[in-house]
């Protein structure tokens, strides 16, 4: 009978839980989540390029691409890393306007990895934030949440966002020459040039190359350089909801009734 009765507690709190839980998707026109292998990037010793638009040499090594960290191969280490996750594409090609459809939830953002030579000083430096999209499609608000001069792996943040929104990356040159914003909408890509060199020149390809996990969770890989060697691995983010707070209760309460029902041991068991 206990038996019976957990089965059936079990199988109401997981119905609670999905119909409370919300998940935010990604669009982009004709874009769809593209299956891939690790074959496609060859061997670590002699790596193979081409394929999915994100998979090109880089200046971190040639096995270093956002496809060797999601992997957990070559010479590009993250933590927990997923494999050969589905990536957002046009078939191989990059989605240009890609954005997060939000459903009124809060969103944690972490840096699994920082592979690039622009950390400050002289190199250069890069910004992360998010910016929200206004009703006609336009880039909004902008708030940075990072810079890769004082962020680690493992820095994280948490943001509520109002309505959909993408994420850029500010890549400030470290002469001074130029001031680049890559977004998530490539064609709202920019340059900002300073002093005699005039104004920058953007190259309003995409930057950003998001992969699927589980539901309601993405990976991220950027490229910080102005046509640069597109390794997408600059930063690499793992993006996730954070649980509105009536579903935190509601398994609590879950628990605590089934604690009622079979006592003690239950508790300890599942503590």
């Amino acid at each position: 009978m206990k038996r019976t009765i957990l089965w059936l507690a079990s199988i109401s709190c997981f119905a609670l839980f999905a119909l409370n839980v919300k998940a935010d998707t990604l669009v982009g026109p004709g874009g769809a989540f593209q299956a891939w292998t690790a074959a496609v990037l060859g061997p670590a010793s002699a790596p193979t390029y081409g394929g999915p638009y994100w998979n090109n040499f880089s200046g971190d090594g040639p096995a270093a691409n956002i496809g060797w960290c999601l992997t957990g191969t070559g010479g590009c280490a993250i933590a927990s890393p997923p494999g050969a996750i589905k990536y957002y594409g046009a078939g191989l090609n990059a989605v240009q306007s890609m954005s997060f459809n939000n459903n009124g939830i809060a969103v944690s953002v972490s840096l699994l990895g920082l592979f690039t030579n622009q950390k400050g000083g002289t190199n250069g430096v890069d910004y992360f934030g998010w910016y929200a999209i206004k009703a006609d499609g336009t880039i909004g608000a902008m708030t940075r949440l990072w810079s890769s001069a004082t962020a680690a792996s493992g820095t994280s943040a948490v943001f509520t966002p109002t309505g959909n929104y993408g994420f850029f990356l500010e890549n400030v040159q470290g002469n001074g020459a130029a001031d680049y914003f890559w977004f998530m909408n490539s064609g709202s890509d920019n340059g900002l040039g300073s002093g005699a060199t005039g104004a920058a020149t953007a190259d309003t390809l995409q930057h950003f190359a998001v992969f699927n996990g589980d539901p309601g969770t993405f990976f991220i890989g950027v490229e910080d350089t102005n046509h640069g060697d597109g390794d997408f691995n600059d930063m690499v983010l793992k993006v996730t909801n954070v649980p509105e707070p009536g579903t935190v209760v509601l398994l609590s309460g879950g628990l605590l009734l089934l604690c009622g029902v079979f006592g003690r041991r239950f508790c300890r068991a599942t503590a």
